[in-house]
């Protein structure tokens, strides 16, 4: 890494220091948080110039698994925000770019995107949700389902079918134009604002069109999205395998600590093991990021890394016991956590398919 790259990964450290990791679990978003990386630049980093710094994906992995050992939901928001400044960069008009881009990446505006809908899931198998041209501006009418920063984002970009295109779309919308439809209580990333948007006969300026074939957008998004929940597993198998470590070291049964155990010393060599071919295969996908054709590797490491660190963080609640299974130590919440990187941007069995494609083909 350049001097700079470097002091911005150990700033990470000292940032991550100051996150409020306690409101996400009562389901609190986690807005400071996102406002206090935003002053210390980090929105930016992997923005293109010249709007962003444009430094290598490897800075930007390293910062989101950094975060994401402190505060899960605040990494879950950031790479959010991060993917789809990145495709809205790549896509939308030059007008549109000088209106929003310096606000998404100094962080005074917040995006997301909102494709998922009740009848398509996962693999946007069908659209409900459609925009049609009426004189100088879009109507909007549908919902989006189990969407990241539903109602707390302060802008969304909205994949719907186009009244006359063969394609679904996408169309930049205003949190003012949109309802916030049911919230969802998750299993782990309690501080990420989950839930429905509803779309009733909204209207926007058809400037706020930003492409008219949505897989397009879909592979800019995908991409960084896909690089950033590996580096958030990454961080939470290791901010796990830490944690076990320091427990069983200190923790006695009789004259011996728990470190002393055979069966104990196994599975610390197994999570070490994992830990460091996990974050040797992010740092391989994120130095591929730049080349031709990122997308394999960035799938073989989300594939790989994702499962992996939910067997860490289970080994890790193995040799802590009681102290593991319970808010004691942090392990109940990563493995929590964790869960939600197998759904994000894709399902982890979407992804397996999608590399299966491009090993066959």
């Amino acid at each position: 890494m350049s001097e700079e790259s470097e002091l911005i990964v150990q700033s990470a450290s000292e940032v991550a220091k100051q996150l409020d990791t306690t409101s996400e679990e009562q389901g609190i978003f986690v807005r400071k948080n996102l406002e206090l990386l935003a002053q210390q630049g980090f929105m930016g980093i992997l923005i293109p110039k010249p709007y962003g710094m444009g430094l290598p994906a490897r800075v930007f992995v390293d910062v989101v698994k950094t975060i994401a050992k402190a505060s899960p939901s605040t990494a879950w928001l950031y790479v959010t925000h991060v993917a789809s400044t990145m495709a809205f960069n790549t896509f939308a008009s030059q007008q549109l770019k000088d209106k929003y881009m310096k606000d998404l990446v100094e962080g005074k505006l917040l995006i997301g995107a909102a494709g998922t809908e009740s009848v398509g899931g996962a693999i946007n198998a069908e659209f409900k949700t459609n925009a049609e041209l009426k004189g100088d501006k879009y109507v909007i009418n549908g919902s989006k389902t189990f969407i990241t920063g539903a109602g707390e984002l302060d802008l969304y970009l909205i994949i719907t079918k186009i009244t006359g295109n063969p394609k679904p779309g996408v169309i930049l919308v205003d949190k003012s134009k949109v309802k916030v439809g049911q919230s969802f209580t998750s299993l782990g990333m309690k501080g990420i604002s989950w839930g429905e948007l509803v779309l009733e006969n909204v209207e926007v300026p058809k400037e706020n069109f930003i492409v008219d074939d949505f897989t397009k957008f879909l592979g800019v998004l995908g991409r960084v999205g896909m690089l950033g929940v590996s580096a958030i597993s990454v961080g939470l198998a290791e901010g796990a395998f830490e944690e076990a470590l320091t427990h069983v070291k200190s923790r006695k049964l009789g004259q011996n600590t728990l470190s002393l155990f055979e069966g104990v010393q196994i599975y610390l060599a197994e999570m070490s093991a994992k830990v460091e071919a996990m974050k040797q295969l992010l740092y391989y996908a994120a130095d591929q990021f730049s080349s031709q054709n990122p997308l394999p590797a960035v799938l073989k490491a989300r594939v790989f890394i994702t499962e992996n660190a939910l067997d860490v963080i289970d080994k890790a609640m193995r040799i802590t016991g009681g102290h593991g299974f319970s808010s004691l130590l942090k392990l109940e919440k990563y493995y929590r956590d964790a869960r939600a990187t197998m759904l994000h941007f894709q399902t982890l069995e979407v992804s397996k398919k999608v590399l299966a494609g491009i090993l066959l083909s």
